[in-house]
């Protein structure tokens, strides 16, 4: 396929899954340049991994992901070099041609080193699985024969691509040498690394995309066409690691309401393993969930009796417990509590500031209105503590003292850096559909029909509706209205992006906004003998609304301390000597819900950037700090901006505010050891950069 069928089949499969430019480009770890470029035809030979995160991005199924891999590879080198698929019957390819890699002997050679692919296989065991399957053949000189017989066929016909560096003698037997383009088995592993991480923070919709494609590698019982290894502990641990991970996927799917689409990877699970207790629950949930529920209820009962034919047991509490949500028709799965409400939090009394930020939405609210076709959103983003949410309960509340969004108001608590797990959206949308009139029998069982039949409830009224906390755009998706008629709201730490959305990013208050509210909180009559003290305390705090908030009410509760020691407790806490201080801890544990959202790697730039020099940093010396390419700094950095832990300051420089400075500062001093600290220094002042 040429390079415009390529940018076609990437253009069709993003806007199938609802993703904009944008949103890929951000999932996929590209530039939305980059991705323009491909879609438009632009690229001649887009790099292997862009073609496999695309795949994984978009959750393709196995043929369309093929497909998207044949496009972007020029003729001349499609599959260019050595392929071995073992999750299934052994499949060999070379230079993108198929190959019989030889006798059932070489076939079970090649088969044991794919399981152990990049480790050493002993001679020993080589020689000991050769001769199961050729029993008749036992002469220990016989492996390195067969060993060169194997490396032949493997041998891709252009130079330069040596089968011995593939099939690589070691002091004690022979390596597989691959990567994960080469082996599906290094693949799979790879895709369910990634669901886990995407599963972990809360990124549902994400994980259930690569846990299926992950799951869609499988095209049967490993290396089934080889029979000696049948038997062998590596392939029975390998099955069992695919019915795991299917037994995960389907956890997550049935959290999502996609019921379907797990089912056949079930039913190949369970035909495998009939008394497999864990895949079973999974199955019956699934079946229920699209509405069989005889047919869960008849998979119980032949799953008990051959629990107690075989093993002589009763099925266990898991399943038991799978049967009853069964009975009660409760499939789709509530895990928590969700916090929605039919009116919005109370307004903030003595509101302070944020007068040019109300003019601003209101402003794009107006201009929204007037098309009268588009369902208006604005997204609040920033930093932790800025007051986001105080924010949007103002605007909405003058919105409201104004007569717009008479009909309903709606309020989601989606605890995007909450210590609690972020809310799922199809308990949200099971909430707020019991808010709008819907019994709890009549609610639907997929994530879809919930989504539907909520914008159905909401079509033609003027519904306000504030989405707090949000997590991810995936979390957010299915709990937008259809109807112009209807206003979102939705806070953020992160950087989300909606199609059609308007974006406001919250910055610090202003030093006059920071003085009122540190006098309105305190009380006036705290800060009349020292008027000094107040500007100094606002600095402080960083101008963070919240910790300005948290030390005037100290300060408010603390008559025995005099207002000119205020700034004298605030900057023994900053440096550490007073953590314990409850404006420290809140503040901290605030900072603390966004920290734990990045990955270990960003966790550790975030960390070192607190011993940066400058007041601003680049990706070159970020890179120089944490020892990494400036690419990956680069990633890292635009990581730490989408949870507004960093700031752009000019084009390609950042900063970090003081208090996250200080925060990340005793994070490091915790996690990191000193000559690690003292290294990163080096690193970056060798840069000369200026400061």
């Amino acid at each position: 396929m040429n390079v415009s069928g390529l940018g076609a089949l990437v253009r069709t499969s993003r806007r199938q899954a609802g993703f904009t430019q944008q949103e890929l480009a951000h999932r996929a770890g590209l530039s939305v340049a980059a991705l323009r470029d491909i879609e438009q035809g632009r690229v001649k030979q887009p790099r292997a991994s862009t073609l496999r995160s695309l795949v994984e991005t978009l959750g393709l199924e196995r043929a369309d992901s093929d497909a998207l891999v044949r496009a972007g590879t020029p003729a001349d080198v499609i599959q260019c070099g050595l392929r071995v698929d073992i999750l299934g019957p052994l499949r060999v390819a070379v230079d993108g041609v198929p190959v019989d890699p030889g006798g059932e002997a070489q076939r079970t050679l090649l088969g044991v080193l794919a399981l152990s692919a990049n480790e050493e296989v002993g001679h020993a065991a080589l020689v000991e699985a050769a001769r199961r399957a050729r029993p008749s053949s036992s002469a220990h000189g016989s492996l390195s024969s067969r060993i060169s017989r194997l490396r032949r066929r493997l041998q891709p016909g252009r130079a330069g691509h040596g089968s011995a560096r593939m099939l690589a003698a070691g002091p004690a037997g022979y390596r597989l040498a691959v990567t994960e383009d080469q082996l599906d088995l290094l693949a799979f592993r790879r895709v369910v690394a990634r669901a886990r991480q995407e599963r972990d923070v809360g990124a549902l919709a994400k994980a259930c995309a690569l846990f299926r494609y992950a799951s869609e590698l499988w095209r049967g019982e490993p290396l089934a066409d080889v029979a000696v290894l049948g038997n062998r502990p590596a392939v029975s641990a390998l099955s069992r690691e695919r019915r795991a991970v299917v037994v995960e996927y389907a956890a997550v799917a049935a959290r999502l309401g996609r019921h379907a689409e797990v089912l056949p990877h079930l039913r190949q699970v369970t035909d495998s393993d009939p008394l497999n207790e864990a895949a079973h629950t999974a199955l019956m949930i699934a079946l229920s969930g699209c509405g069989q529920r005889d047919a869960a209820l008849a998979e119980f009962d032949r799953l008990r009796r051959s629990l107690v034919e075989e093993l002589g047991t009763d099925p266990g509490p898991e399943l038991e417990a799978a049967y009853r949500q069964v009975l009660r028709r409760d499939a789709a799965t509530e895990p928590v509590t969700v916090s929605t409400r039919h009116r919005l939090p109370p307004d903030t009394p003595g509101f302070i500031g944020r007068s040019t930020e109300l003019h601003v939405l209101r402003e794009n609210l107006d201009r929204e209105t007037r098309s009268g076709t588009a369902l208006p959103i604005c997204i609040i983003q920033g930093m932790p503590g800025v007051g986001k949410t105080r924010l949007a309960v103002r605007f909405a509340h003058r919105l409201l003292a104004e007569g717009r969004y008479p009909d309903r108001q709606l309020y989601a608590d989606l605890r995007g850096r909450s210590q609690e797990p972020p809310a799922d959206p199809s308990s949200v949308l099971a909430s707020l559909l019991g808010i709008v009139g819907v019994p709890t029998d009549r609610t639907p069982d997929s994530v879809d029909d919930r989504t539907a039949m909520y914008r159905d409830r909401l079509h033609g009224t003027r519904t306000l509706v504030l989405l707090d906390d949000a997590e991810s755009e995936d979390q957010v998706a299915p709990l937008l209205p259809a109807s112009p008629d209807a206003l979102v709201l939705v806070t953020s730490r992160r950087a989300l992006a909606l199609d059609g959305a308007f974006t406001l990013t919250l910055d610090v208050f202003s030093p006059a906004e920071g003085k009122e509210l540190l006098t309105t909180v305190a009380g006036p009559g705290r800060l009349a003998s020292a008027p000094a003290v107040p500007e100094r305390l606002v600095e402080l705090c960083g101008r963070l609304p919240l910790a300005v908030a948290l030390a005037a009410s100290r300060l408010r509760n603390s008559p025995g301390h005099g207002i000119g020691e205020g700034p004298g407790l605030l900057g023994r806490a900053r440096v550490g000597r007073e953590e314990n201080e409850p404006a420290t801890r809140d503040v901290h544990a605030v900072f603390g819900r966004s920290y734990r959202a990045l990955d270990a790697d960003g966790r550790r730039m975030f960390r070192l950037l607190s011993l940066h020099p400058g007041a601003d940093f680049s990706a070159e010396s970020a890179a120089a700090l944490c020892d990494v390419d400036p690419a990956r700094a680069q990633r890292l950095l635009d990581q730490l901006a989408d949870e507004h832990l960093v700031v752009v300051a000019a084009r390609n420089r950042y900063q970090m505010h003081d208090l996250l400075a200080e925060y990340a500062r005793r994070l490091t001093e915790r996690v990191d050891p000193e000559p690690a600290r003292h290294a990163a220094t080096a690193r970056v002042l060798s840069c000369h950069l200026p400061r």
